[in-house]
């Protein structure tokens, strides 16, 4: 399970181990026999893209507030939790419930379990949630890339449907070319195959580092896009005109993007997946301006 923590900063590396960071960090625990990666964006709230590439890349996200969080920030992630209808719990540490409870009461939030932190009781509410494993075609979200010596390009990733093998053949897009996994590993062990919501790490041959962007998916047939119609769904707090140019995150691809009453154009093909489609202002007091649903 990938478990995306946004909010105040700190509680990954008190459930995980530090392991790959860049502008998100993630934190590995296998308790019990089963594997959690902790993500948080390490570069939040400097970069607003980073919380939804962290919630994007999870199952399930934690808001974790802390006594000395900014009020804007909570506002954010609030908003950006309850904009995208997600699962997930609330980790207090020094902030008052009651408080947190008047905040949230008109949100989705507000049927979200609270506790204070702790490791177990943490841990108890992840066992207790059902991941809907996704039985399609295999594909893989890809969020990092580098060389690795001896070895080649490697990506990380996420196994978001399906089942990936040993030497199977298969196209990264939006570049669409050919590429084959000559090695899978999870939690650093060499595996044959790796199947849903499997976190991993792929040799690749047919490709370079440089070619790779957060964001692209291994597969099959991807649709590969440069505009979508789309239903628009404005944030409600977002006062003023909706503006033309804006950033749109789809997956964990972050996009200029130019916006329309009901079509948005992306200024380069992209990998689409059916996600919905994060607008985002981030050089407005309200960075958020809401999703678009395709049509």
């Amino acid at each position: 399970m990938n478990i995306a923590i946004i909010g105040s900063k700190g509680l990954g590396k008190e459930l995980g181990k530090r392991g790959t960071t860049s502008d998100i960090t993630l934190y590995n625990l296998t308790f019990q026999g089963k594997n959690y990666t902790f993500i948080e964006p390490e570069k939040y709230p400097e970069k607003i893209q980073t919380m939804f590439q962290a919630i994007n890349m999870s199952n399930f996200v934690i808001l974790f507030v802390s006594k000395d969080i900014e009020k804007k920030i909570l506002g954010e992630c609030i908003l950006a939790i309850d904009i995208l209808k997600l699962n997930g719990i609330i980790v207090l540490d020094g902030f008052e419930e009651n408080e947190l409870k008047n905040i949230i009461s008109n949100t989705n939030l507000k049927n979200f379990p609270i506790m204070e932190k702790s490791f177990h009781e943490i841990i108890k509410h992840l066992e207790s949630f059902n991941v809907e494993i996704v039985s399609d075609e295999p594909k893989v979200l890809v969020d990092h890339a580098f060389q690795v010596k001896s070895v080649g390009t490697v990506i990380l990733g996420t196994v978001i449907s399906g089942e990936i093998k040993k030497y199977d053949v298969m196209k990264i897009f939006p570049q669409n070319k050919e590429v084959m996994i000559k090695s899978i590993q999870i939690n650093d062990k060499d595996f044959e195959n790796a199947k849903c919501f499997d976190r991993v790490g792929l040799a690749l041959k047919g490709i370079e580092v440089d070619e790779i962007q957060r964001g692209d998916i291994i597969g099959k047939n991807i649709e590969c896009i440069n505009e979508i119609n789309v239903k628009i769904e404005k944030n409600i707090f977002y006062k003023g005109d909706a503006p033309t140019n804006v950033m749109c995150l789809v997956g964990l691809q972050y996009i200029n993007s130019k916006m329309f009453e009901n079509k948005i154009s992306f200024d380069k093909k992209i990998a689409f997946n059916k996600e919905k489609v994060i607008i985002l202002t981030p050089d407005k007091p309200m960075r958020i301006f809401g999703i678009a649903i395709s049509e």
